[in-house]
């Protein structure tokens, strides 16, 4: 049963304002290298994809009670010499989901041989999740008295065990699932652990961070080309969740 101190909101709406503009249109036909002749063609996907968006487009945040992971910070010595003051971490978990209507819409694209369009399906909701973090990370500051130091994404250490994501899940939403091999559904959806602070020395600068393959091609604060793949360099799974599907398109 999903706890009581979840909250779930629609997609962020000014990430749905900007999806179908120029500017925003045009950064996906850069970012993922589609010929600019092919504008027209991401713009009427992007104005399919839109009304799914706004009908099913979500997000849910909750506490995580992670006693057992907390852990102090300093803010400093005090001017009068004093002990330190004393900043805990504190944790939620989250979950943000483009819904069930974008797999169905790639799966009609594919199912009719219009791989193109099924791709750029792909890149717009990679791009769209990949702002929904930013997004997230405004909304904790401007909304708590906190900010996001990190993020932590189930499988990526020791203290989160993949094996953890279908509790978090279950936890958060019914709205996604995951079977056996913890694939979930819809496809378009992340979950993770955020880590927040009120440290302002403290601010978190993307989901690569804390990430230690250096030579991923994927790692967004050196190479921001985050299409590029190397089969043998795998994503972490921020990024593969967003970009899991692409895979299949390879």
């Amino acid at each position: 049963m999903i706890q009581e101190n979840v909250q779930t909101e629609r997609f962020f709406p000014a990430l749905l304002e900007e999806f179908v503009t120029p500017v925003f249109l045009e950064g996906v036909r850069r970012k993922f290298h589609f010929d600019g002749g092919q504008l027209a063609e991401i713009r009427e996907v992007a104005e399919e994809m839109l009304p799914v968006l706004q009908k099913e487009a979500f997000w849910a945040r909750a506490v995580y009670p992670s006693e057992n992971l907390s852990h102090v910070e300093t803010s400093g010595i005090n001017e009068d010499g004093a002990q330190p003051a004393m900043l805990y971490a504190a944790y939620e978990k989250a979950a943000i989901s483009l819904g069930h209507g974008v797999d169905l819409l790639q799966e009609n694209y594919s199912e009719k041989g219009r791989l193109l369009q099924s791709y750029i399906v792909e890149a717009l909701a990679g791009e769209l999740l990949m702002r929904g973090y930013d997004a997230y990370n405004r909304y904790v500051a401007a909304y708590t008295d906190r900010h996001v130091a990190r993020y932590h994404f189930p499988g990526s250490e020791e203290a989160f065990p993949l094996g953890m994501l279908p509790e978090l899940l279950k936890d958060l939403t019914q709205e996604i699932t995951c079977n056996a091999a913890f694939c979930m559904v819809p496809k378009k959806s992340v979950v993770f652990i955020s880590e927040l602070t009120q440290d302002e020395s403290v601010r978190c600068q993307g989901i690569c961070v804390g990430c230690g393959n250096a030579a991923c091609p994927n790692r967004v604060d050196e190479n921001p080309l985050i299409r590029r793949r190397v089969a043998d360099m795998p994503l972490t799974y921020g990024y593969s969740r967003i970009f899991g599907i692409y895979n299949e398109l390879l």
